[in-house]
């Protein structure tokens, strides 16, 4: 029978090492929304209302910050959510017009 040397049984502590597996954690409580969604509801309804109000109304991305007061991301975000409801369109030069055949 082999003795273990007093060098070997240290490194076998040392490299004792308890694995505990990865797993993904949601937290305890459930975050509030950050977003003001009636804040932005009624800004998407300005805009709508913008739109159907003056119907040859077009207007770059630019443009629409300046006049509603907002943010570029968050104009280019509006403008791309009305584009795929169908409110807007994409005009020749670069601005997003009301879509043709709307009421």
């Amino acid at each position: 029978m082999v003795k273990a040397k007093p060098l070997e049984s240290s490194w076998q502590a040392i490299l004792d090492i308890t694995l505990v597996p990865a797993v993904a954690r949601l937290p305890a409580a459930v975050r509030a929304e950050r977003r003001d969604v009636a804040a932005r509801r009624a800004l998407l309804s300005r805009i709508h209302s913008e739109f159907e109000e003056m119907p040859g109304l077009t207007l770059t991305l630019a443009q629409a910050v300046r006049l509603f007061g907002i943010s570029s991301d968050a104009c280019a975000r509006i403008f791309s959510q009305l584009n795929e409801e169908g409110l807007l369109q994409p005009s020749r030069n670069g601005g997003y017009a009301r879509r043709l055949g709307q009421p």
